[in-house]
């Protein structure tokens, strides 16, 4: 053995160059000397071998030659080193060691760290980063161990201090943040940000938080709010606080901002979120409030030369041959007149003009039957979005109608026009309250004898629909007591049936959307109680479900009360409400446990049904033994399966829960696209006719070509339900983007669906969709880069997916209106560009597709394939835009939506370098 040892050795030597030799032999030579008597000595050998380490070159993949050569010596020195009665050099000796156990100890030993805290040295750069990375490592370990057994961890906080010192000015943020993550400091941070590294680490920290638990991502967002606090970038401390959910913070940023201009550009923010602060200013509460949104919007449109109105043959791109069929037919089918006034209202939304309602609009409602009038009316509203000075006075002419559903549809109307938008004198809530609140009739008999054609006296309970949606919808996110009052009036009315007082929970959970108010969970859980059998498995009841889970939506572990005084809630309605809550309170936060959880719930029944099937074919084999078969009759089996199916809808709301929780981050919706092509494989009837519908949620607004195509494949499927729920879907998925291959898909599905009305009308719907604003408006909830969720967004999307999930009883009903509800999440997915007097400037944009530069060294490019434009543009989904030149500076950290820009003072432009010249 000692022979073949030796053999290697030499081969060993034989490849090392005269030169490596030369290093090898001094090496040992020194290695012998520092364990000398002499302290002289012992000294110099230190200093030669730190000398020799410090300028050694190694590449990334190979250790550096003097630790090498050291490796087979380092035991030795480290005996030497513990036995050792002269300490003179055993700080210089305890640094040198600490270098050399990075290659040569145990990593659970933690060596390099030990030696380094028994030199007193202080300097920690000599050896160079890859040393520091090494040290910090064994510093996060250590400290994690001594956590667990409560023990002091004082001495590695100043090497902590000294850490975050050298990585911060040698531009290793990640590096540090990482370091305090672990070792639970991050707040040491702050002081130690500035101009040039702020950025950096808050981008780093913001991206980590999404991959940390509750509540670590909430204490990490806090501490980038206190950088950018720090740093005074009021902007950047602002999307914190809103993402935070925080409305002490948001004050407080908005208090702790002097300068008028930026605080305007942080009410544009504001209004987005539909946040408002007490201000005395009137130009920031108009701000505020979106009152100029209307006034923006047009301005894109005219600069896009989008004013003029489409026909429906225009949207749904008939050819010759089909208008001809069409026009030889001549069928005024009521079902394809409610698409097309659906399909109008989309296309047109916001735009203030089309070719059917704003002209002459009560020709076009007679040609719609009952219920199909209150979306005919309603429609008005979806076209005048946002303008409400010129909106609610043309909707006036429809409450004085003798039909009902008119008058509900006109009340639904009042509402639309007013989402989003703020108004001092309150209009829809004056409108609305004579038609609620039975009081103020009574109050009011001077004026009603006046206003006789209105009728207030005889409210029907479909006109209290329309205005409970209405209250639900303009005052959004709001949390008015008020409104809390006088919807609380229409919930507690024991006479007006389940889909009135459904949509009034459904109304209240939008009013206080994520706001977690006790007395509204209270008053919808008192409700469910005192529902007859009948009525809790009436399909409105999803609606109340919906309400109470939007009060509480992203509330994670604070449910848990609700959760356990829902259990008193019969079955299946039961369970039905509690996945939603569940669902809601985990919305957008990527839960893993809650995901597992659900799936777990799903798989679990499959292996139900599975027994299930077993038994039956047991007992039929049993029977056709003894001779006592009966085939069962298909009616029989009809209603066996709907019975069973209705016992696991809860199953559609987890299905749409796991996309719910997941959507907020690339890698998330990546495993909830793959998970949902498994259900569909394996999952039960409830589980397949919910997965079109995540498919839409996951990518709203979004074309994904992989969706697209699934969902297409899915649009011909055998069960109608799950065809219904890929057709919407597919509208959904490409809402607002005119996508050309979603068109051509929906064209054809018009053709091969055209003896079916039920499929041809949500081709329609989706056609619609796809056109929506023209283009110009979007309906994800996301947005400031994707860093934002809108909750109120949330809430309009998840009724009308809500509202899918049994097509026949809604949509396809008589709940049509529902689809309306959408138009909570509508935005213009533009940027534009205004001055310092807010008026609108033109700009020369980048726009491009997003690059995520998080950790990258020195100041890569945000954004790739970008074009150049002036604005206002449009942005796409993952589009970002950036200014070209630095003649100005935005005051918003992302453009998007209302951008000031500001003069650049250091600008000179080309042409007066040139004249200097």
């Amino acid at each position: 053995m000692t022979n073949k040892k030796s053999t290697k050795n030499d081969e060993f030597e034989i490849q090392l160059s005269e030169e490596d030799l030369k290093l090898k032999s001094n090496l040992e030579l020194l290695a012998e000397r520092v364990q000398d008597k002499d302290t002289e000595i012992q000294k110099q050998s230190l200093i030669s071998i730190r000398d020799i380490i410090k300028t050694a070159t190694g590449s990334m993949t190979s250790i550096p030659k003097p630790l090498k050569f050291l490796m087979p010596h380092y035991q030795t020195l480290k005996t030497h080193f513990a036995t050792m009665t002269n300490k003179a050099n055993e700080d210089l000796f305890a640094d040198v060691l600490s270098c050399l156990a990075m290659t040569n100890s145990d990593p659970n030993a933690r060596e390099t760290l030990h030696f380094k805290m028994v030199s007193n040295i202080k300097e920690i750069g000599t050896w160079g980063h890859e040393y520091i990375k090494h040290l910090s490592g064994e510093l996060a370990a250590e400290w994690e161990i001594r956590k667990e057994k409560k023990e002091q961890v004082k001495d590695l906080e100043e090497l902590t201090h000294q850490l975050v010192r050298f990585n911060m000015k040698h531009n290793q943020e990640p590096d540090v943040c990482d370091l305090l993550l672990e070792t639970e400091q991050l707040e040491l941070i702050v002081p130690y940000c500035d101009e040039n590294n702020y950025g950096r680490v808050c981008n780093y920290l913001i991206a980590s938080s999404q991959f940390l638990p509750e509540p670590e991502d909430s204490q990490t967002l806090l501490i980038v709010y206190k950088i950018f606090t720090y740093m005074k970038k009021w902007a950047h401390s602002l999307r914190i606080a809103i993402k935070l959910n925080d409305m002490k913070l948001i004050e407080e940023v908005f208090e702790s901002c002097k300068d008028n201009l930026e605080k305007k550009q942080l009410c544009f923010l504001m209004g987005r979120q539909l946040i408002a602060v007490e201000t005395e200013d009137e130009e920031l509460e108009e701000i505020m409030n979106n009152s100029k949104i209307s006034e923006y919007f047009h301005t894109l449109i005219d600069d896009l030369e989008l004013n003029e109105p489409r026909t429906v043959e225009e949207i749904y791109k008939l050819g010759d041959e089909e208008r001809r069929q069409r026009l030889e037919k001549n069928v005024d089918s009521a079902k394809q007149n409610l698409a097309t006034t659906f399909v109008n209202a989309f296309v047109h939304a916001g735009f203030g003009n089309d070719t059917i309602m704003v002209e002459d609009g009560n020709r076009w409602l007679h040609r719609n039957k009952e219920h199909g009038k209150m979306s005919a009316a309603a429609s008005l509203g979806m076209i005048l979005l946002w303008d409400v000075d010129d909106g609610l006075s043309q909707i006036d002419k429809f409450l004085y109608s003798k039909d009902d559903n008119i008058k509900a549809g006109a009340l639904l109307s009042s509402g639309m026009i007013n989402v989003g938008v703020r108004s001092e004198c309150d209009p829809v809530m004056a409108l609305i309250s004579d038609y609620l609140d039975p009081d103020d009739d009574e109050d009011d008999e001077e004026e009603e004898e006046n206003e006789g054609e209105k009728e207030k006296k005889n409210v029907t309970p479909k006109m209290k629909t329309g205005g409970a949606i209405a209250l639900g919808m303009a005052y959004a996110g709001s949390a008015r007591e008020d409104i809390f009052d006088l919807l609380s009036i229409v919930i507690e009315d024991p006479d007006l049936p389940i889909e009135t007082v459904a949509q009034a929970c459904l109304s209240l959970g939008m009013v206080y959307v994520g706001t977690g108010e006790s007395q509204c969970t209270s008053l919808i859980l008192k409700t469910f109680y005192e529902l007859s059998e009948e009525a809790l498995n009436d399909t409105n009841i999803r609606y109340m479900a919906l309400g109470m889970g939007l009060i509480n939506l992203g509330l994670q572990e604070k449910i848990e009360m609700t959760l356990e005084a829902v259990e008193a809630i019969p079955k299946p309605a039961g369970d039905y409400v509690a996945m939603t809550l569940e669902t809601c309170a985990y919305a957008g936060t990527g839960n893993v446990l809650k995901i597992q959880k659900i799936l777990h719930t799903i798989i679990k029944d499959l292996e139900r049904e599975k027994i299930e099937v077993e038994k039956r074919e047991e007992e039929r084999k049993k029977q056709e033994n003894e001779g006592t078969y009966e085939k069962e009759s298909e009616e029989n089996r009809k209603k066996r399966i709907e019975k069973k199916d209705k016992e696991r809808e809860f199953l559609s709301v987890g299905v749409i829960g796991l996309a719910l929780i997941g959507f907020s981050e690339e890698i998330g919706s990546e495993m909830m696209l793959r998970q949902m092509n498994h259900l569909l494989q394996y999952g039960l009837s409830p589980v397949r006719r919910a997965v079109p519908l995540a498919l839409g949620l996951l990518c709203m607004s979004n074309p994904s070509i992989l969706v697209i195509e699934t969902l297409s494949r899915l649009s011909h499927d055998n069960d109608s339900a799950v065809a219904h729920a890929a057709i919407l879907a597919m509208g959904l998925v490409g809402a607002g983007t005119t996508n050309a291959r979603i068109g051509q898909l929906l064209r054809q599905l018009a053709q091969y669906y055209a003896k079916e009305p039920n499929h041809l009308f949500l081709v329609r719907i989706s056609q619609g969709l796809l056109y929506l604003g023209k283009g110009t408006l979007a309906l994800s909830p996301f947005y400031s880069d994707g860093f934002l969720l809108h909750r109120v967004a949330v809430g309009g999307i998840m009724a009308v997916l809500y509202s899918a999930l049994d097509m026949k009883q809604t949509i396809l009903g008589s709940l049509h209106y529902n689809l309306y509800w959408l138009v909570s999440a509508i935005f213009p997915k533009m940027l534009l560009t205004v001055d310092e007097k807010l008026e609108r400037i033109k700009s020369s944009v980048r726009v491009g597709q997003a690059v995520d530069v998080v950790g990258q060294a020195g100041q890569p490019r945000t954004i790739t394939g970008f074009q150049t434009h002036d604005s206002p543009v449009l942005l796409g989904f993952g589009e970002r835009a950036e200014l070209s030149v630095k003649e100005y500076i935005p005051l918003s950290p992302v453009l998007e939506g209302i951008v000031i820009l500001k003069k650049n003072e250091n600008f000179k432009n080309k042409n007066e370098k040139k004249k200097k010249k």
